[in-house]
């Protein structure tokens, strides 16, 4: 495994311990369980390195899996659900699920304006709704997104990545077009 291998799956052992500690913190105030998706309902890009470990749980789906996420993709981009979604709504590839995917949910701290500016706090919309309010929330419960963006830039690179995005949609329905001979 190399370093960038260890640093990323240590980056994503920190965001799911602070996903369990804002759990923990504000019991019944996270909506995200088995079945929600209301945060998949969206196409995105994801770094090089990230989309390799996607890419290579997607290739070792049993094949019925493997042959309804090609039926997704070959359908297009009308559906707006991730096509990593299955129809229960459940991820096909959770253990290898990307950051932004394993921090959506919690509170996070998001820029204002621009670079250097305030941030605010905004959350999904299913999560705290009955309270606390986002401006009273511990500090260390709130998800520095810039921050996480930042430090996953110097992983991707360690991991050999150029710090372009791979389109999730896209890079998965190259993946698993049919090989033609020729």
């Amino acid at each position: 495994m190399s370093d960038g291998e260890q640093h990323y799956l240590a980056l994503a052992a920190k965001v799911d311990a602070f996903f369990a500690r804002v759990r923990e913190r504000y019991p019944g105030a996270l909506r995200c369980d088995l079945g929600c998706s209301a945060c998949c309902h969206q196409h995105l890009t994801v770094v090089s390195s990230e989309f390799r470990r996607v890419a290579a749980a997607a290739l070792v789906l049993p094949e019925v899996a493997r042959d309804a996420l090609r039926a997704r993709l070959d359908a297009g981009r009308d559906d707006p659900r991730c096509p990593l979604l299955d129809d229960a709504g459940a991820c096909r590839v959770y253990a290898a699920r990307p950051l932004i995917c394993r921090s959506h949910g919690v509170p996070v701290a998001v820029p204002a304006g621009p670079e250097g500016e305030a941030t605010r706090r905004d959350v999904c919309p299913e999560n705290f709704s009955a309270g606390p309010a986002l401006d009273d929330l511990d500090a260390d419960c709130v998800l520095d997104v810039s921050h996480l963006d930042r430090v996953l830039g110097v992983i991707d690179h360690l991991a050999g990545g150029d710090g372009g995005r791979v389109d999730l949609f896209d890079g998965l329905r190259a993946l698993l077009a049919p090989q033609h001979a020729g």
